[in-house]
């Protein structure tokens, strides 16, 4: 094997190793490697608390988000509010739900805005307040949440939620929500 030939086969096994190491994994025992303590002194990211919710891990994605939630992590408040609001891991409980996202949704998240929007439109773990729901659904729908936005043109098609009937303002929502952004 020629000496570049071995150096990316080490370089795609240690990031191999790394980023399984980051995600929360040992290194596999048949590999010789062994993580460094200084691999387990950074505290995982919200990315990986997504991965361990994907897969279903709803335990250890709450045990990752939580403490970075509370540090106010953005990523980790909208999982966190994902997890109450659906009940993965813990009990369904949409106040909660509505407490994780709030601050996640005051900082700019477009799908937490669209999730308080949601919350205040039905009343769920707060009380219906159909102007907070437009205000929210306008916030995400600025901020390119598709769902928003093709909410919004909607309303505007069709005079709702407090509303004028407008088919200018819902022709440019509907086009937003077709573009990538």
């Amino acid at each position: 094997m020629g000496m570049n030939v071995k150096l990316t086969v080490i370089s795609v096994v240690l990031g191999a190793i790394s980023s399984l190491v980051l995600a929360g994994g040992t290194a596999p025992a048949s590999s010789g490697l062994t993580a460094s303590p200084a691999a387990h002194v950074s505290a995982p990211d919200a990315e990986a608390g997504a991965a361990a919710f994907e897969a279903g891990d709803y335990e250890k994605a709450r045990r990752i988000w939580q403490p970075l939630a509370e540090k106010g992590d953005v990523r980790a408040l909208r999982g966190m509010g994902k997890m109450y609001e659906k009940g993965r891991g813990v009990e369904r409980d949409f106040a909660a739900a509505i407490k994780w996202y709030r601050p996640a949704a005051e900082k700019g998240d477009a799908e937490s805005q669209y999730r308080l929007s949601v919350g205040y439109g039905y009343g769920l773990g707060v009380r219906k307040d159909e102007a907070k729901a437009m205000q929210w659904l306008h916030k995400a729908a600025e901020g390119g949440q598709k769902r928003a936005q093709k909410s919004l043109a909607r309303a505007y098609e069709d005079g709702l939620n407090g509303l004028p009937r407008d088919p200018e303002k819902a022709k440019y929502w509907y086009d937003r929500s077709q573009t990538r952004e």
